[in-house]
């Protein structure tokens, strides 16, 4: 096992109505002495406008504890908390974020075993989707709460496809129509004048997926020589000791994601690209056909942008191997094995994700709480539904969404141990792939030779 300090350096280098739920009486309402708690949020103003409105009415509701917001004041959360922990200064309350995901919490003893303090709630948990609670245990162990789900779909400027006389996509999971034949020729039709660099078009932007899981629909994935990620051990906290970057469906699946840029010419360069998310993502833009997205930073957004053109959002596409698995963003919220006053930390996590908390989490952050039933679903899909251009249902609405929830599977970042040395070293080694320097086989043989000996090591 890897030592914390190790790993620091590698990162440096790198959902019925649930009321008001309430933990056991194990702790009185006042605290009998002062107490502050540390909260880590991400770095996104969304949520910390959240995270602070909780923390003032977990205050209120709480005298004498005072909640200090974290923020790690960029992109990098993981190597902000690790450093963090490496100085002895662990947060008490902390998510998953940045490649650090569920197992290396674990393996490194950071986290508190939560299954006593879920069993004490009145409906022992019942909250937690299924789907979650095997996400975040081991060894049938909670230890995280789940406060964030982003399943990947494809979101559509509906605009386009009427100019062009394109087919709109369909809303069901099951339609075996909608596969990556479909959605390459689609991308062809909403494909024109990409030399204009104000007013062309393009018909799809896709994207490789956390250490090539696009591959998922060819039937592969890296660390398992056999099928897809239901094979991969290593998502289930098993040690990776051998890694398959170079087997026939990652390199077809590569190879079909580079070919979008390099041959069909239907996805921008990466310098285009770059050009047009000066302003967030340039599905904006309006000169985008189609483009990946996972669903609530979609949301969040779109309600910043507000699009001035319609847009919908439809499943991930079948691929070769018969099936439509994306990858799905999911977060908890962890105590600290360290925490001094786990109990009050437990009921932060408690407040925030339900109740008054959850619809702060609608209202402020944009998203949609993970929870049992559709209480907080229906709120979040009305204020979805005030995001200007939305053009579908919301049958259709939910039918995409929450069907994505069903079929994608957990992003490999969020779940492997050491995700960030394997993602690092995938995104820098894959680079030359997307520009058309390598072909997709010698940038996966450079990946492979590369994730081998930080095995060895």
């Amino acid at each position: 096992m890897r030592k914390i300090a190790k790993l620091s350096i590698a990162v440096s280098t790198g959902l019925a109505s649930l009321g008001a739920l309430s933990l056991a009486p194990v702790l009185s309402t006042h605290a009998t002495q002062p107490v502050t708690l540390t909260w880590m949020v991400p770095e996104d103003p969304l949520i910390d406008t959240w995270a602070k409105a909780v923390a003032k009415g977990f205050e209120k509701a709480h005298p004498g504890v005072t909640v200090k917001v974290l923020t790690p004041g960029s992109t990098a959360y993981g190597q902000k908390l690790l450093t963090l922990v490496a100085a002895g200064q662990t947060p008490d309350v902390f998510t998953d974020w940045g490649n650090t995901g569920i197992f290396t919490l674990v393996h490194h003893n950071l986290v508190l075993n939560l299954s006593p303090y879920v069993k004490s709630l009145p409906d022992h948990g019942a909250h937690i989707p299924e789907v979650y609670r095997k996400e975040f245990s081991i060894n049938g162990q909670l230890f995280g709460i789940p406060w964030n789900s982003n399943p990947t779909f494809i979101v559509y400027n509906v605009d386009l496809f009427k100019k062009y006389h394109v087919p709109l996509p369909p809303t069901s999971w099951n339609d075996k129509h909608w596969n990556l034949n479909t959605l390459l020729e689609d991308a062809k039709r909403l494909t024109h004048n990409t030399s204009d660099p104000k007013n062309g078009t393009y018909g799809l932007v896709m994207q490789s997926g956390s250490d090539g899981s696009l591959a998922w629909l060819w039937g592969a994935d890296p660390f398992n020589n056999k099928g897809g990620p239901e094979y991969s051990r290593a998502y289930h906290g098993a040690p990776i000791s051998a890694t398959y970057a170079t087997r026939k469906g990652m390199v077809q699946a590569m190879a079909w994601l580079a070919d979008l840029t390099t041959k069909y010419k239907v996805s921008p360069s990466q310098g285009v690209l770059n050009a047009m998310s000066t302003l967030g993502n340039p599905f904006f833009t309006g000169r985008i056909g189609m483009v990946e997205v996972a669903g609530g930073w979609l949301m969040r957004q779109a309600a910043v942008a507000e699009p001035k053109f319609h847009w919908a959002i439809a499943p991930f596409p079948y691929g070769p191997a018969g099936v439509n698995t994306g990858q799905r963003e999911d977060n908890a919220f962890y105590i600290a094995k360290s925490s001094k006053n786990p109990e009050l930390a437990f009921r932060l996590i408690e407040y925030a994700t339900t109740g008054e908390g959850a619809e702060e989490f609608v209202q402020f952050a944009k998203g949609n709480p993970p929870y049992t039933g559709n209480k907080y679903f229906r709120q979040w899909e009305n204020a979805v539904f005030q995001i200007p251009g939305i053009s579908m249902t919301k049958s259709q609405f939910a039918q995409v969404f929450l069907g994505g929830i069903q079929h994608d599977y957990p992003d490999p970042g969020n779940i492997i141990d050491n995700a960030t040395d394997f993602g690092n070293t995938f995104t820098q080694l894959m680079a030359n792939v997307w520009l058309g320097k390598q072909s997709a086989a010698q940038g996966l043989a450079a990946v492979q030779s590369a994730w081998q000996k930080y095995l060895q090591h």
